[in-house]
């Protein structure tokens, strides 16, 4: 029979897994088909984790996250039902059948918790116990966990401890070997998505969070552009300047068709879509392995974006220029990123005011981080950019990039972006009405987003920005002992 102590209410948490193939596209698929499911809400997810695999050590390296799920009242009555539908989940996306146990797979999906209830149901296909006896003494469950709700106790444990408690208890442990797999230096690792979760480039690719600056490279396709405005307008030429920005240390092209320099005017869907889509078309059949991302404010020209190639979407207005935006993003699984502003290019420079300018920007990014969340966006898919030259003065801009690793902090585990290259404080500074003769100015802003722990730089000039970057991550950002 079913033994619930009380009766079941709160979130229930859902561990996902996987390390076969394309890990982070298995994982996507899964968590959508799962948020598909009659009386299943996505609250919001962890980071994604790179963990090193315990039990049956002789395999790839897994991809774990867990997701927080409002499950209706008839849900909450039938969690075996529940459990029996990832199941068929878990198959649907590629489970292999007949693997070992605790051995390599393509998708896992599992209940970890439902509130603080201790549940165990012995009878039908799927008996289950949750929490899970093992649960204590996995990294990569206990890791993510706790990024969403550090103060659940532990219903089965003597003195219920906190999931903080039994992170720094496997710590800890770990050090001294036990449980078998787990270690300090193998601990899990946050991973920034650098492809979309469904589509994108070839391959799902992964990147360490904190091991070294990300570098966006800025490609606007735009005849207006503050400094590179109609540079880029042939597609050939596009293409070789993406060649070049990958080459030169690019991470990320990031395509831009629609001018947001301070007082530009909105362009039309059609003519951004006709601008950015044949590039991005481009790059990809030319075979580029980078990641892409489409700098827009408009849903239907991201989804065009998406769907000829591009992995990120990058929103300076934080998706409040349209308001399908945010759940587009989530439709595609896609990457976002959400940038601070206030108004619109149009109007922003005359509403640089504020109470306490670092306080606003970093409760405003919180706040557009929850309305993503809401608008079922994947929390390890949300990138903030606090918005440097967006309606902001000289003095604001330098306070931010003097406070950037605070803000880092503040908004942890998102990762953060920044934008100051050639921006017109750098100009006023330097005396130097040419934007692109400021690469210098825009090394200064690069070294101290790195000595703030910012994950990505979007910049213009990329093979400078990129030397700049790995000279300043060797001296700011602590390297993992190898």
């Amino acid at each position: 029979g079913m033994v619930a102590q009380t009766p079941l209410s709160g979130p229930c948490i859902l561990a996902l897994g996987g390390n076969i193939g394309d890990r982070l596209r298995f994982l996507s698929k899964g968590l959508c088909r799962v948020c598909s499911l009659d009386g299943v809400k996505l609250r919001r997810t962890s980071s994604l984790f790179s963990t090193c695999p315990q039990y049956v050590t002789d395999q790839p390296p897994f991809l774990n996250a867990v997701a927080e799920i409002e499950l209706s009242d008839a849900r909450l009555r039938d969690i075996q039902g529940l459990l029996t539908d990832l199941k068929i989940i878990e198959e649907e996306v590629g489970r292999l059948k007949g693997g070992q146990r605790r051995g390599p797979r393509v998708l896992d999906l599992d209940i970890v918790a439902v509130g603080e209830s201790k549940i165990e149901i012995s009878t039908g296909n799927y008996p289950l116990k949750i929490p899970h006896e093992g649960m204590h003494e996995r990294d990569f469950v206990l890791v993510p966990m706790a990024e969403l709700c550090p103060d659940w106790r532990h219903p089965g444990l003597a003195g219920r401890p906190t999931l903080i408690e039994l992170v720094s208890r496997l710590r800890a442990g770990a050090a001294n070997g036990v449980p078998a797999g787990a270690n300090p230096e193998s601990w899990p690792q946050q991973l920034i998505p650098m492809s979309g979760g469904l589509s994108g480039r070839g391959l799902g690719l992964l990147k360490g969070r904190g091991e070294a600056t990300l570098i966006m490279g800025i490609l606007n396709v735009t005849p207006d552009s503050f400094s590179d405005g109609g540079d880029h307008m042939k597609i050939e030429d596009a293409v070789a300047a993406a060649r070049a920005m990958h080459e030169g240390g690019a991470h990320i092209i990031d395509i831009g068709g629609e001018s947001t320099r301070p007082g530009a005017a909105e362009v039309h869907v059609e003519e951004e879509v006709g601008r950015v889509v044949p590039v991005i078309r481009a790059i990809r059949e030319a075979g580029l392995e980078v990641t892409i991302s489409v700098d827009t404010r408009k849903a239907a020209v991201a989804c065009a974006a998406v769907e000829a190639g591009a992995d990120w979407i990058n929103d300076v207005s934080g998706g409040e220029f349209d308001s399908s935006m945010l759940s587009m993003a989530a439709k595609l699984m896609a990457p976002i990123v959400l940038m601070h502003m206030k108004g619109t290019p149009e109007t922003m420079k005359s509403l640089a005011i504020y109470n306490s300018l670092l306080a606003d920007v970093k409760d405003c990014l919180r706040k557009r981080r929850a309305a993503a969340e809401a608008a079922g966006v994947a929390s390890w898919n949300i990138i903030m950019d606090p918005g440097i030259g967006f309606a902001k003065t000289m003095d604001h801009n330098l306070l931010l990039l003097r406070q950037c690793g605070d803000i880092v902090q503040h908004l942890a585990p998102t990762p953060v972006l920044l934008s100051a290259s050639r921006k017109r404080f750098l100009g006023t500074i330097l005396d130097e009405p040419d934007a692109k003769r400021r690469v210098f100015g825009n090394a200064a802003t690069t070294a101290a987003a790195v000595a703030g722990h910012v994950d990505i730089i979007r910049v213009h000039d990329v093979r400078e920005m990129a030397q700049t970057a790995l000279v300043s991550d060797r001296i700011f950002r602590q390297h993992r002992p190898k």
